[in-house]
């Protein structure tokens, strides 16, 4: 066969979008790659929910690609995860082809996920191509009676303009305490991390202890893990480390509250 012949046999099955790229920054997805967290909380609320359940929390994927596909083939091994929630930093670059590169891995996932934006995710265009793969940066949902509430806390992102974290938006989430038992809030950044706006760390500390009803503050960002309560008051902020550490948290949720397990993989 010729050589000409077979680099068009060759290009005819590879996508245009494949081929032709005019910026490394450029924001361009399939139908099915949009709107991935609404998605998967739809799968969620289809489920059966069950009054004791279990998820787990992961975070900064950015790079490490074959630890994320060892981390999915580890909690395929699990019967009772009901989701996994990844806290942020889901690229480096916050370069479309990075989001591509995570979501095609836990795709996966035998169980639902969802993605918290990251400050890495907020570079060059990766915020609009978070909002277009995953969708609204603020966000919730309510699984058997838990409600998981995540919003983006990268303030240094935005020069600490006072827009982020959207703590109007966070007070209204948790102030309807009827509507759910437990509750648990996910950011990428904690409030006592440098990127968080200082203006706002009180705020949102004393908002976390106001209810015993909110029973954990979950995030990444530091890359190391860390259990801690920093602020005096008995309420727990749970950091899970990167995906380098080969490591997650299952977190366990019922009638007595919650119960935290770290698993190596």
């Amino acid at each position: 066969m010729k050589p000409i012949i077979v680099t068009l046999l060759a290009l005819s099955l590879v996508s245009c979008k494949d081929l032709f790229q005019f910026s490394p920054n450029e924001v361009r997805l399939e139908e099915h790659e949009k709107n991935l967290n609404q998605k998967n909380i739809q799968k969620i609320q289809s489920m059966h929910p069950r009054e004791n359940f279990r998820f787990i929390l992961i975070g900064d994927s950015q790079r490490f690609y074959d630890e994320v596909e060892d981390f999915v083939a580890s909690a395929n091994t699990l019967d009772d995860i009901a989701f996994v929630v990844l806290a942020g930093d889901i690229t480096d670059f916050g370069l479309n082809k990075e989001y591509r590169w995570i979501a095609d891995r836990l795709n996966k996932l035998k169980m639902p996920y969802i993605g918290v934006i990251g400050n890495h995710d907020m570079l060059a265009n990766g915020r609009e191509a978070y909002r277009q793969m995953f969708g609204q940066e603020n966000f919730s949902f309510t699984y058997a009676g838990t409600k998981i509430v995540c919003l983006n806390t990268c303030s240094n992102e935005r020069g600490f303009d006072g827009t982020i974290p959207d703590m109007p938006w966070l007070t209204k989430e948790l102030s309807d305490t009827l509507s759910y038992e437990n509750a648990f809030v996910v950011s990428h950044m904690p409030p006592f991390d440098a990127g968080f706006d200082k203006r706002m760390e009180q705020s949102y500390a004393q908002l976390m202890s106001s209810s015993k009803r909110i029973r954990l503050s979950l995030h990444g960002h530091k890359h190391t893990a860390l259990r801690t309560s920093p602020y005096g008051d008995g309420f727990e902020y749970l950091v899970t480390g990167s995906m380098s550490k080969r490591a997650y948290y299952i977190i366990s949720v019922g009638e007595k509250g919650y119960h935290i397990e770290e698993r190596d993989y």
